[in-house]
């Protein structure tokens, strides 16, 4: 299975930033192709910048099709729409991710951006539920689910994130405060092709603190029982990425765990090289 590595930068990074961390990964990228083309790479910047980055993955896409005619002694014209389409956009090395959006199509939410403006600037993914979101701006298990709907609504691949506090943790109530997240934030009103469900242990994010081996492996035991014996038939695919104080230090020896499929890298991605190196442990 294909590994999937989410950088989540919140609210940081300039265009100037912007511009530095991707000239860093464009390159690293290059350099590293056979290994990285092996995996899934999702960028979730501030939504002022999804745009402007879309247009340099363009850019970027556009110059490796000139590389690859070129070097097999084609000229553009020659290249058919579809191959086009597949090295450019299917192929770009970084897919787009939305951090939040509304669960209306429009209207009057000021500062809010809807699931089908992320999709107009070339997201094919979004965080949904963010403890960071769920603490700042109340957001509850239905308003989660609303936002999960209006996303499938629009083609996006919902990120569902999902972990307890310390003090839940401390409580050993940890499994069934994951287990009513869980259900009470994906929409069983409709069939979902695929969801990636991020366990980040509040407690972890951005403190250093990563829980153990052994309690990692038991929330994606956790996870895998839920969508066996509840969604299935109803979620075609489902992946368990781990977000919480991961490094490129200890990122191979999460991955390694039982039923975790990839990673949602928080600080540690606003350094590209890092994140290059957590992509390919």
């Amino acid at each position: 299975m294909t590994k999937i590595i989410a950088a989540n930068w919140k609210m940081n990074n300039t265009f100037d930033e912007t511009d530095e961390w991707l000239d860093v990964f464009f390159k690293g990228y290059a350099t590293n192709y056979d290994q990285c083309k092996k995996v899934e790479m999702l960028l979730c910047p501030p939504a002022i910048l999804l745009d402007y980055i879309d247009s340099e993955l363009m850019e970027d896409g556009f110059q490796f099709l000139e590389t690859v005619i070129k070097k097999e002694g084609r000229t553009i014209e020659a290249v058919s729409a579809e191959e086009i389409n597949k090295i450019v956009v299917e192929g770009r090395n970084l897919k787009l991710c939305g951090q939040d959006c509304h669960f209306e199509d429009s209207g009057s939410f000021t500062g809010d951006v809807s699931a089908g403006m992320l999709k107009k600037v070339g997201c094919e993914y979004v965080i949904i539920g963010h403890s960071e979101r769920r603490g700042n701006h109340q957001e509850s298990n239905e308003i989660v689910a609303k936002k999960i709907s209006a996303a499938l609504k629009q083609g996006l691949t919902p990120i569902l994130c999902v972990g307890e506090s310390k003090e839940i943790r401390d409580a050993g109530k940890h499994l069934h405060f994951v287990y009513q997240q869980i259900m009470q934030s994906i929409p069983t009103d409709v069939k979902i092709e695929k969801l990636i469900l991020a366990y980040e242990p509040i407690w972890s994010i951005g403190t250093g603190a990563v829980p153990t081996n052994e309690q990692i492996a038991e929330m994606s035991k956790l996870i895998k029982k839920i969508f066996a014996e509840k969604f299935s038939g109803k979620v075609s695919q489902h992946f368990i990425l781990y977000g919480g104080s991961v490094t490129s230090q200890n990122s191979a020896e999460i991955l390694k765990i039982s039923g975790i499929d990839g990673l949602l890298v928080g600080k540690a991605s606003l350094d590209a090289a890092e994140f290059l190196k957590i992509s390919l442990s």
